[in-house]
């Protein structure tokens, strides 16, 4: 009931169409009206689709490359329920960042966080890891779940990011100091932690977050406040699997 296009037909000779000529039109309309529609489906989906990527490519910046993946594959839902793992936990944190955010300008801390944890970000990428949180300075995440190349793949990758973020870090340091941003060392230290956790999904049915729980988190934790500045302490069981 609704006009979408007009038909203009030009012909030589004066006179009516007769029956036959105006079924070709009709049938042309007819077929013109459909390919008008489908052509506005094909936009509108194209639409939906660009709305939904962008808002997919939003989400991928909150969860973990390895769970989002699985969860587009469908062979992860984002259900209430949790398992035991032997993982390899990772923690790390900036020494001294309490006296380093009383030097700087709340604009320059702000870069310099950043850039430090998006680089760090890049790196535990890079090695595969489970990203769990920022906590401030601080940097919690795993390997062994949602995939996993082996109890002892796991560690071997742990430790290697964890040697490649304090080489990073060492390298950002100078690039800062020659900017004037820092007048003392900008170091990190970090705590690895091999055992059964328990991890999946915990809070309610409408929001939930994918992390892990156990006596094996908390000693990561004690692992990185107890490590030297620029160092990185292994407990007995992570050593015994990358030794």
């Amino acid at each position: 009931g609704k006009a979408i296009g007009v038909i203009g037909v030009v012909r030589l000779k004066p006179g009516l169409l007769n029956e036959e000529q105006l079924a070709i039109l009709r049938i042309f309309a007819a077929q013109a009206v459909i390919a008008i529609a489908n052509t506005r489906m094909v936009n509108q989906l194209r639409q939906t689709n660009s709305t939904l990527e962008n808002v997919s490519d939003q989400l991928a910046k909150y969860i973990p490359p390895q769970l989002y993946n699985k969860i587009l594959g469908g062979s992860q839902d984002a259900a209430i329920e949790t398992k035991r793992k032997k993982l390899t936990i990772f923690f790390s944190d900036i020494v001294g960042f309490t006296e380093i955010t009383d030097l700087l300008q709340s604009e320059e801390l702000t870069a310099l966080l950043n850039e430090y944890l998006k680089e760090m970000a890049e790196i535990a990428d890079g090695h595969g890891a489970t990203f769990d949180k920022f906590i401030g300075d601080a940097i919690m995440c795993f390997f062994g779940d949602p995939s996993s190349d082996g109890v002892q793949a796991d560690a071997q990758a742990c430790v290697r990011m964890a040697l490649a973020m304090q080489e990073r870090l060492h390298q950002l340091q100078t690039g800062w100091r020659e900017r004037g941003l820092i007048d003392r060392p900008f170091q990190a230290r970090m705590g690895i932690n091999t055992g059964y956790c328990t991890v999946g999904n915990f809070g309610s049915q409408d929001r939930m977050d994918y992390t892990i729980i156990g006596h094996e988190v908390n000693l990561a934790a004690r692992l990185e406040s107890h490590a030297e500045a620029g160092g990185i302490l292994l407990s007995a069981a992570t050593y015994s699997l990358v030794k």
